[in-house]
């Protein structure tokens, strides 16, 4: 075992016994040149020595980042491993909400084709009992209060405040390849008193990522990636305007490429500006129907073959004074699955083809109508992560975006002379294909950010 830092101090502290500087002779008031140097030489040793002793209790309080591999299920769930009460949950990591919640055994009609947590099986569970009815847009979910241990990776929370599910009417979650939905919004739970995980943890920054190929992983960083200083250089930093989500100013959004007409290109955020919510618990980009509509123009027809990508323009958003591109491969996408049976779930869609068949490309985009007080609410969901690594940084009420390098890693994120982002300049073939999408299994922003249509948001 090594040493405490306080070893460091020891010749200087230790019992509280005093030591002379230089000799035993008496120091006069008009110290020599040669005592001047050796007492300043002492102080600087004592200086570094209490910064080292303070270098290593920094140390031993800020965690090594942990990057979490997330596992893909049709390119529209990512989740990974965690524990409650001992026992293995699969999770998704929503940066959407706040708190912990859970598929229970209690709830006797639930489907679970993934396990769900059991509080007889726990040695650690803590019964508090209160019933709370959480809200989404796509169903209601009736909820029990408790206290756990919770583990992800190398971090544990002991007596964690979650949530079990002990009813729901929520089509997807009877499917879906996670039994837990773990928040992790920017600041303090908004509707309790109780300590957050991301709280519980001591996390004030982490990271989000998903590679582009079809079946691959994503990761979760929990802690920094970068510096100060290599985040000045290398990410363009976003203010946080929320308080609830992870919310920018989006002052536009517009299709850039060969034949469209700036000119005439609508004005989607009507000048007033939009509000862009960044929400790794969602699959497609959500956005209102007036939008969408003013978009359909512009972008022109996708061929169901999927075989005129290349000709397709560039999205562009606009978070703050930033902007940036999402290719063809974000915004389109192949169906896929055995049935499609889900109307709840393909009515999400604003683009909906005559037929319901396979192999088809439409428009990936989900409508959705909800104001706040900054604009019109759009979604950047998962096929945002693709091309863009987020840190979320909740001590600096920030995110820093950098450019997403094939494995995830963050390059950076550079400007051309007129202003549009580098990331048009370094294209990979999988930009020119259509994300493979089975419908039955989307996450809509109802679910993951407890968002209500037709009311007010408060961000």
């Amino acid at each position: 075992m090594s040493q405490p830092a306080r070893s460091l101090l020891a010749p200087a502290v230790r019992g509280r016994r005093k030591y002379r500087l230089a000799s035993a002779q008496p120091v006069s008031s008009n110290p020599s040149p040669a005592a001047m140097l050796r007492l300043t030489c002492a102080c600087m040793v004592l200086a570094c020595g209490l910064a080292s002793a303070a270098r290593l209790r920094t140390m031993q309080h800020e965690p090594k980042p942990y990057r979490q591999p997330l596992e893909n299920f049709q390119n529209t769930q990512y989740f990974a491993d965690l524990t409650i009460g001992g026992q293995p949950i699969k999770g998704i990591f929503d940066t959407g909400s706040f708190e912990l919640l859970v598929r229970s055994t209690r709830c006797k009609h639930c489907a679970n084709p993934t396990p769900a947590y059991d509080h007889t099986k726990s040695k650690t569970y803590v019964e508090n009992g209160t019933m709370v009815q959480h809200v989404f847009g796509s169903g209601p979910c009736v909820s029990m209060q408790g206290y756990d241990t919770v583990g992800v990776g190398p971090m544990t929370a002991k007596a964690q405040n979650f949530w079990e599910i002990v009813d729901h009417r929520i089509d997807v979650l009877n499917m879906a390849k996670f039994a837990a939905i773990v928040g992790i919004g920017p600041f303090d739970a908004p509707t309790n008193d109780e300590k957050t995980l991301l709280m519980s943890y001591g996390v004030q920054e982490f990271s989000i990522c998903l590679q582009r190929g079809s079946g691959t992983p994503g990761y979760l960083t929990w802690g920094p990636v970068a510096s100060v200083e290599e985040k000045r250089k290398n990410f363009a930093t976003v203010p946080v305007m929320g308080k609830l989500h992870w919310a920018a100013q989006m002052t536009g959004v517009r299709f850039a490429g060969v034949g469209v007409d700036q000119t005439n290109h609508p004005d989607i955020c009507g000048g007033k500006g939009c509000a862009g919510i960044v929400d790794s618990g969602t699959s497609l980009i959500a956005a209102p129907t007036e939008a969408l509509m003013a978009l359909s123009k512009v972008v022109g027809n996708i061929n169901e073959d999927c075989s005129n990508l290349h000709t397709l323009p560039t999205l562009t958003f606009m978070l703050g004074d930033k902007p940036f591109e999402l290719p063809p491969h974000a915004y389109v996408m192949r169906i896929q699955g055995a049935v499609m049976e889900a109307d709840t779930m393909w009515d999400l869609l604003f683009f909906k083809p005559k037929m319901k068949k396979l192999n088809m490309c439409i428009p990936a985009f989900m409508q959705m109508d909800m104001q706040s007080p900054e604009g019109p609410v759009w979604i950047l969901g998962m096929p945002f992560f693709r091309y863009y690594h987020v840190s979320f940084d909740r001590k600096e009420k920030a995110m820093h975006f950098a450019n997403a390098g094939e494995g995830c890693e963050p390059k950076p994120y550079k400007l051309n002379v007129n202003g549009t982002a580098l990331l048009s300049m370094e294209r990979r073939a999988v930009d020119f294909e259509p994300t493979d999408i089975d419908v039955d299994a989307l996450i809509p922003p109802s679910l993951s950010s407890m968002l209500e249509a037709g009311k007010e948001v408060v961000l």
